[in-house]
């Protein structure tokens, strides 16, 4: 969404910064809560090899998608399409996704 609204350069290396540190973030996170989910099931490398399998199509999709979106109404509508995406993620897990830590007895 910053990247539809800001063209100061500076602010946008800084945005760039941002979004490194909340990759690298999401990266642990991801194994720690597929750990988490499949806990003595056995399954884990089953689960993060679905996951990666999913985060690739979304890689490879959402260059063109985006890129249909900016041909057709511009970057400020393809950057709000990306915003719009990242926040229906984030609705789903916040609905869908259970807590995995026990609570102490």
């Amino acid at each position: 969404m910053l990247f539809a609204l800001i063209s100061n350069p500076l602010a946008l290396v800084v945005i760039q910064v941002l979004d490194g540190i909340t990759g690298a973030v999401i990266g642990v996170m991801t194994a720690l809560v597929i750990a988490d989910v499949t806990q003595g099931t056995g399954r884990f490398n089953l689960a993060q090899g679905m996951f990666g399998t999913i985060m690739g199509v979304g890689a490879t999709l959402s260059p063109t998608l985006s890129g249909l979106i900016v041909d057709h109404f511009g970057y400020a509508a393809g950057f709000v399409s990306l915003a719009a995406e990242g926040l229906v993620a984030l609705l789903v897990l916040a609905l869908f996704l259970p807590e995995t830590k026990e609570e102490p007895h």
